[in-house]
């Protein structure tokens, strides 16, 4: 059934923003940006609806123009979307919850007069079922489907959900993914690169600097490396793909030389299901802390998303040295606190940091150098000066989320205008 769509200041649209990873659930780049959506959306004209997963019940939450709803379909176990392989009560599990999650989008649809869809990461976050059921809908309603990526496709299968179904977009994070994708076969027409941004009201340099050391229990003139990431990516751990024993390794050839210096490792936590995993990962990272001979000058922990901006102001270097990254937020997080940072030349981290001018970038694996970098951020005050402000003004011109919003609203509504010419 073909509607109207909403492309004007007088009639604006309605859109539904669809996204398996929740800030209520977990802590990623995916959860950041969804939250930092939300937010955005709530002092936009239009409607703005959010499905998320719930790990509980259904529930709906109303804030101004955006109404987000919580839904168990959309929440599954990472064993569950091992589909084939995980066996028939997954597979049972995975129908159910497909088949609510299909009923309740083909009458919420037509039920809001949806002008435009945006599903978040399906390729990776979801069974295939789900990209396939929701682009039935869509394209039985006449409503426009846009697919925005976050992370690579690493398996044909992904690849295959990404080329073959009717987004009538395909919107990258980074020139990297855009890349990637375009290599694996999609078509450069449906291709387009909108990048994240950092919500700036909470990222910057008026938050308490003093809150870190507090918590820590840390005398205020301590210095600190802050290094921020998850180190699990499903069920399987990431430590070494987030440049963990790299850091480490780096680490232990400068700690010596200051008994004081820290390094905190801010780990974000996943959803409860994988709370097993997530300790086995832990204990993981903490022997190779002990194998470097660090362990007392490393302090892991978890904190709330709330917290970050608190975490990142009471640091003063902050370092990701991943062997790949598709973006990496954490980088514009940090940069906006104003620290120096520290990356490495791969996926899109290079579209971010500037080697030399708002950053260092290190080739992954290389503890040496990376060693020499981080002792130039903590002692050189002309390079930390020079960083830190160049990366204030890279996000002010480049990355400041109220710009790559409506960068990305732009763009949805040119493209929808452009369909019902």
């Amino acid at each position: 059934m073909k509607h109207t769509t909403h492309t004007d200041k007088n009639n604006p649209m309605n859109l539904l923003i669809i996204s398996p990873n929740s800030p209520q659930l977990s802590i990623g780049g995916v959860e950041r940006y969804v939250k930092n959506l939300i937010e955005y959306c709530e002092g936009q004209d239009g409607r703005y609806y959010f499905i998320l997963p719930s790990s509980t019940k259904n529930t709906v939450i109303k804030k101004k123009n955006v109404t987000i709803y919580f839904r168990e379909s959309l929440d599954l176990s990472q064993s569950a979307r091992k589909g084939v392989d995980a066996g028939m009560a997954t597979k049972k599990t995975v129908k159910r919850k497909s088949q609510e999650f299909f009923s309740f989008l083909h009458s919420f649809i037509e039920e809001k007069n949806i002008d435009a869809v945006i599903a978040q990461n399906f390729h990776v976050g979801l069974p295939p079922s789900y990209s396939l059921l929701l682009n039935m809908i869509c394209h039985a309603k006449d409503v426009p489907l846009f697919l925005q990526l976050h992370s690579f496709a690493t398996k044909e299968l992904q690849t295959e959900l990404i080329n073959s179904l009717f987004w009538e977009k395909i919107i990258c994070v980074s020139k990297s993914i855009a890349g990637d994708v375009f290599q694996k076969g999609a078509n450069i027409k449906s291709l387009t690169t909108k990048y994240l941004g950092v919500n700036t009201k909470e990222f910057n340099q008026r938050v308490d600097t003093k809150w870190l050391k507090k918590k820590l229990a840390l005398p205020q003139d301590t210095k600190i490396i802050l290094c921020a990431s998850r180190i699990l990516h499903g069920y399987t751990d990431i430590i070494q793909e987030k440049g963990f024993i790299d850091l480490l390794d780096a680490f232990s050839k400068i700690a010596y030389q200051d008994t004081s210096l820290r390094l905190v490792l801010a780990i974000g936590k996943p959803p409860m299901q994988l709370h097993t995993q997530f300790e086995d990962a832990l204990k993981k990272l903490e022997g190779f802390i002990q194998i470097h001979g660090v362990e007392d000058q490393v302090i892991v922990r978890t904190f709330k998303l709330e917290e970050m901006p608190r975490v990142y102001a009471g640091s003063d270097v902050f370092v990701l040295a991943s062997e790949n990254e598709t973006f990496g937020q954490v980088y514009l997080e940090a940069m906006a606190c104003g620290l120096p940072v520290l990356g490495t030349k791969v996926g899109g981290v290079p579209e971010i940091i500037e080697d030399g001018v708002n950053g260092y970038l290190t080739i992954p694996n290389d503890a040496s150098h990376l060693s020499i970098r981080l002792l130039s951020l903590l002692n050189d005050t002309s390079v930390r000066e020079l960083f830190i402000a160049n990366g204030l003004k890279t996000i002010e011109n480049r990355f400041d989320s109220e710009k790559t919003f409506k960068t990305l609203f732009s763009f949805i509504e040119k493209t929808l205008g452009k369909i019902r010419v």
